[in-house]
């Protein structure tokens, strides 16, 4: 049965504001805009028919699928699996701070070509171990579940290393900017 993707990133937080990196390690809730950026993405999602929101276990990312799954009047499941990549030794820090203390690891880490998917922070995850853990994921819950329409609550990150299968290399990830995407025959298509 071919099921539908909405994949969104969670509304902004106080960190996000600061430039600092939260990865998995920094769960703060969603700012007053972030709210705002959340209720905002229900209404663009009304017309969707999404029947079920499944989202990273992340304050941000949890709110952000609450304030949507009211306005749509469905379920929100969390999904471990979603969580936002591991950063490592550079959570919690500015772009700056991670240029000036890792510069050849950060050089790496922002490059979205291929020979760069294998670069990580001191104790955290690759590129391709977000895209593998996503990609699992999302075909974990096309399998296991009956709904046809669904709504995933990510992270930047995750939601850039994903993208990367579609030669889609995107640098920033908007908040609360959907993907749509189709899965069938256990692939994945992005509309664009």
């Amino acid at each position: 049965m071919q099921k539908e993707f909405y994949v969104f990133r969670h509304g902004q937080t106080d960190m996000n504001v600061a430039g600092r990196w939260q990865g998995q390690g920094i769960d703060l809730p969603l700012n007053e805009i972030g709210c705002q950026q959340a209720q905002e993405l229900a209404e663009q999602l009304k017309q969707t028919g999404i029947e079920v929101i499944f989202s990273s276990p992340l304050k941000r990312a949890v709110q952000t699928a609450q304030i949507v799954a009211e306005t749509l009047d469905i379920p929100v499941k969390v999904e471990q699996g979603l969580i936002e990549g591991c950063f490592g030794a550079a959570e919690g820090k500015t772009k700056q701070e991670i240029n000036a203390l890792y510069p050849q690891t950060a050089v790496g880490w922002h490059n979205l070509e291929e020979e760069f998917m294998d670069v990580c922070f001191d104790g955290g995850e690759t590129k391709r171990q977000i895209q593998n853990r996503i990609l699992k994921t999302l075909k974990k819950i096309a399998a296991e579940n009956d709904q046809r329409i669904i709504g995933i609550s990510a992270h930047s990150a995750v939601i850039r290393c994903f993208i990367l299968l579609f030669g889609l290399k995107l640098y920033t990830v908007p908040h609360g900017r959907p993907f749509h995407l189709c899965f069938k025959q256990d692939k994945f298509e992005l509309f664009k």
